[in-house]
């Protein structure tokens, strides 16, 4: 039987430290000759797993498309194949055999539904990976914001210090930006206006391009210019040097005013743009009537489709009933965690394996520390040199003790987040109907892809592995298996 092989690792520093391409290349090959399946093709990707596009990824649905009769892959373990959700769908749909080699888990379509439960719970698994490495690495940039250090790429007019990892005032860009305040602030032009006269005067993009007017709209209106900055919703005092004095900021906020007259905006209703109309496929929208009753409709985009109104409380009602029917019993919720607990030890094998890495970087790093400060005693280099290698040294373990938090943290929270989701699924419906509407809507988006409505009815499609649980996982479907995959396989080798 023909089948294709699917390696790669999710950054360069696995690539060295022992989950390398060759290693996995080795097991799958060594897995297809003892099981005869003949490997027509092999993909193979090296990259960040959040990055846009892999390449051979795309590459290889693309060749299972064109060539339907190569149903089979082959993969190191789970979180070697996708990493998010969109990846598991794709998969999905293609009716295919993955073999997880190292897992020994063999999946289709016709696996019990114990084992896509499990295997859902492990595509969640590796998604919450990667949320905690971005959770951490938001944390240490929020808590550079906490201490007034601008956490990002310095905006025009400033350039960020890679020593101090501060901003500082550019000295060529600083009196244009400077400029194109006090020009807004005297009232006598309009954007466009501004816009062009800043272009002309050679006011640009970092790659050269000219600006357009919503980019000089949002510089205006940045207090970063005046020593202050903005960082997820809230203002910080930083250390950065001020471009314009707070007075000419505002001056500029009062031009805004009187250039911009004020705009209706309608206020977003909790459940309007969740929905899709059933019908036509046009988005619900919601609508306030008599100034306290909300209604959801199609918006008729393609014109009218027939959908009736639904009012908010009996949308939230029908939402209950579907929240409802998520759940896990108890006697197999300990099954689930031994299993989920054997799914960690592989993630926690490779947190410790970097940890370790990073630890003895470190130390290699203040070993040099402690020798080129003798030098320095013995006059053997000059403070000038002593101190660009130790600033240069000191940034690169502050970097070092950085990424040993994040790898501390996820490997605490790969697995508590994991029996978050069961706990979630034994007391969801009790949570939700405690809810405000707007709490409510945060919990669907974590159940649900997406739900249709059709003339009063929902008709939801569930996130897996919740599709699973809305299903009804018991004790029933859960006991072992023959392994049906394995039978398929002899008889077609038969036959």
């Amino acid at each position: 039987m023909k089948a294709i092989l699917y390696a790669r690792v999710s950054s360069k520093e696995q690539e060295k430290e022992g989950y390398s391409i060759p290693a996995q290349l080795r097991l799958l090959k060594d897995y297809a000759h003892k099981n005869d399946l003949k490997v027509v093709k092999e993909f193979i990707d090296v990259e960040t797993a959040k990055q846009a596009g892999r390449a051979n990824f795309g590459e290889m649905i693309g060749f299972l498309q064109r060539n339907p009769a190569i149903r089979i892959i082959l993969v190191e373990k789970t979180d070697r194949l996708y990493r998010n959700f969109r990846d598991y769908v794709t998969i999905d749909e293609l009716d295919l055999e993955i073999h997880l080699v190292k897992e020994g888990e063999v999946l289709s379509k016709d696996s019990k539904s114990h084992q896509k439960f499990i295997h859902g719970i492990k595509v969640l698994m590796a998604k919450n990976y990667i949320d905690n490495l971005a959770e951490e690495t938001r944390k240490g940039m929020l808590e550079k914001a906490q201490q007034g250090m601008y956490p990002s790429t310095a905006p025009r007019g400033y350039i960020n210090n890679p020593q101090s990892k501060t901003i500082e005032v550019d000295r060529e860009r600083a009196p244009l930006v400077r400029r194109m305040f006090e020009l807004y602030a005297t009232g006598n032009c309009s954007l466009k206006q501004l816009t062009d006269s800043m272009n002309q005067e050679g006011l640009r993009t970092r790659g050269g391009s000219k600006l357009g007017k919503s980019a000089i709209d949002s510089m205006l209106k940045n207090p970063i210019y005046y020593g202050w900055f903005k960082w997820r919703g809230k203002l910080y005092k930083g250390t950065h040097g001020p471009i314009i004095a707070k007075e000419l900021f505002d001056a500029v906020q009062r031009a805004f005013q009187n250039h911009n007259k004020p705009r209706y905006t309608k206020r977003k209703l909790p459940f309007a743009g969740f929905l899709t109309c059933g019908i036509c496929g046009c988005a619900i929208t919601g609508e306030k009537q008599k100034g306290k009753y909300v209604y959801y409709r199609c918006t008729d985009y393609k014109g009218k489709c027939g959908n009736t109104y639904v009012r908010q409380e009996e949308i939230e009602e029908k939402f209950g009933e579907i929240v409802k029917k998520i759940h896990i019993e108890e006697d197999v919720l300990q099954l689930v965690k031994d299993a989920l607990m054997e799914s960690h030890k592989d993630e926690k094998a490779y947190h410790d394996q970097q940890i370790e890495r990073l630890n003895r970087e470190y130390s290699i790093l203040q070993n040099r520390i402690d020798k080129i400060y003798v030098d320095k005693l013995d006059g053997k280099i000059s403070e000038e040199f002593y101190q660009k290698c130790l600033d240069q040294w000191r940034g690169e373990q502050d970097q070092i003790l950085e990424r040993i938090k994040a790898h501390q943290n996820a490997n605490v929270n790969y697995f508590e987040k994991g029996l978050n989701i069961f706990e979630l699924a034994n007391k969801v419906y009790s949570l939700y109907l405690q809810q405000t509407a707007e709490e409510k809507r945060q919990l669907l988006n974590f159940i649900l892809l997406n739900c249709t409505l059709i003339k009063g009815t929902l008709y939801p499609t569930y996130r897996k592995p919740f599709d699973i649980l809305a299903k009804g996982l018991t004790r029933s479907n859960w006991r072992p298996q023959p392994d049906l995959n394995r039978c398929r396989r002899r008889e077609r080798a038969v036959s």
